[in-house]
């Protein structure tokens, strides 16, 4: 939070000075005394402030109260004529003033992203009556690609979004341009994608490349600054909106504070909603580099940023890590790719799901059970150790007989046709209950006493 004091005629008080973008891409500096003046007070006070910049996209009728709006309700806007023929144009414009704002900036930046790309441009300028479903059928048809379900539904997501802002509401309120809905086509399946994680030693390589600091003190500051911010992904899981809105105050005593994401140096809550703390003290590589990033520094501060002292921009992560696979030779370079080593390392550890779920700062636990694979191949191994000794029991059956000798009990015996081979200690019958490389001992006199050892 953005909180420090200041003299003011030899006094000192406590600041708000904080700036924002608003919907039209406008910086906003708020830089006003805090109402109460307390710490805590002022950081409420800044968290109000933030709250009613998500809500209306910007913060000038706080610094300006004759901007404010009336506590009475607006009266609600009247749809257009039908004669008006209002097109798709329209309706976008409708959807950037009035719904983009509400949403998280990293949603919008994709949202805006879908509108300025290709496959967009096949409904400009068509009147919003002409948008019907055989019109939305065949332009699905034209999205389709091998793997392209999650393309093709973010598309959908969008083009329902836009037309549902000017059509009628759900309560039966008139639209703003559009009298009656089209009928939706289901949205596309998405297939669950498997979970694409770092090999160890590549996650080794990317965290202990060293540089001649020396001869290449700027670059080495660059990289230095970079192979940290892997780390916050590696070893905290930390998204890297997550990691470019990262700030001195928010690493403190052994632990992590998730408050914010930046996207197109826009700062909002993270993906979930909610802040979320996560230790670090305990991964000693992380915690050294922390404290070296650090050490010195203000409070306000970011953790990780470019040469410049600025927070790395959308891209600049990615990019950096890219560099980095090549200097390296490693192949393939997704930055969320080092998000999913950390969840999947916390499933190997035999962490629970839900304390994963906190920890990667999940709504849903059945988005963490997707890095939940890691546990399945460890189960496999188990079942694949247990019956490679071919001694599963049911009772007295399966791989062993009964035994009517003095003791009474079941012996540890392959029954004929038995296709499992034991390992090297296991019993054995004869050399065909034996891996290959083993051989069944036969010179102990008891014949229960047989084993597979080793074939010199």
């Amino acid at each position: 939070m953005s909180i420090k004091k200041r003299p003011i005629k030899g006094i000192s008080y406590w600041i708000i000075d904080r700036s924002f973008r608003s919907s039209e891409g406008v910086v906003e500096r708020y830089r006003r005394v805090s109402q109460v003046q307390t710490r805590a007070a002022a950081e409420k006070e800044e968290r109000d402030i933030i709250a009613y910049w998500e809500r209306h996209g910007t913060i000038l009728p706080l610094m300006k109260p004759e901007l404010r709006p009336s506590k009475e309700p607006k009266p609600k806007p009247k749809p257009k004529p039908a004669s008006a023929d209002p097109t798709w144009d329209d309706a976008v414009k409708h959807y950037r003033a009035v719904v983009a704002p509400t949403l998280k900036p990293s949603t919008r930046a994709g949202y805006e992203a879908i509108l300025e790309g290709p496959h967009m441009t096949r409904w400009k300028g068509v009147p919003l009556k002409a948008i019907t479903r055989h019109e939305i059928a065949k332009w699905d048809a034209s999205l389709m690609r091998p793997g392209s379900g999650s393309t093709r539904r973010n598309h959908h997501v969008v083009l329902r979004s836009i037309l549902k802002s000017v059509g009628p509401s759900e309560d039966g309120e008139p639209g703003l341009l559009l009298a009656e809905l089209p009928k939706l086509p289901k949205l596309p399946r998405v297939g669950r994608v498997a979970v694409e994680a770092p090999e160890d030693a590549d996650v080794k390589a990317i965290l202990n490349e060293v540089d001649d600091e020396e001869r290449h003190p700027v670059r080495s500051a660059q990289r230095r600054s970079a192979r940290l911010a892997f780390a916050l992904a590696i070893c905290a899981g930390l998204r890297a909106g997550e990691v470019r809105a990262l700030r001195v105050r928010d690493v403190k005593g052994g632990k992590i504070v998730v408050r914010l994401a930046r996207t197109g140096g826009v700062e909002a809550a993270p993906k979930s909603g909610h802040q979320r703390e996560v230790p670090y003290e305990q991964a000693g590589l992380l915690g050294s580099m922390l404290k070296r990033a650090v050490e010195g520094k203000d409070e306000e501060a970011y953790v990780c940023t470019k040469i410049d002292g600025t927070p790395w921009g959308d891209s600049g992560l990615l990019q950096a890590l890219k560099r980095a696979c090549k200097r390296l030779g490693i192949v393939g370079s997704r930055y969320h790719g080092l998000r999913h080593y950390f969840a999947t390392a916390l499933f190997a550890a035999a962490v629970d799901a839900i304390t994963v779920k906190d920890l990667l700062g999940h709504v849903d636990l059945s988005t963490t059970q997707r890095y939940a694979h890691g546990s399945k191949a460890r189960a496999r191994a188990a079942i694949a150790a247990m019956a490679s000794v071919a001694l599963i029991m049911i009772g007295c059956g399966g791989a062993s007989v009964h035994d009517d000798y003095e003791d009474n009990t079941c012996d540890w015996r392959f029954l004929p046709g038995c296709i499992v081979r034991g390992e090297e200690g296991d019993a054995c019958q004869s050399e065909a209950s034996c891996q290959d490389g083993l051989r069944c001992d036969t010179t102990a006199e008891d014949w229960r006493a047989w084993t597979c050892v080793l074939d010199d």
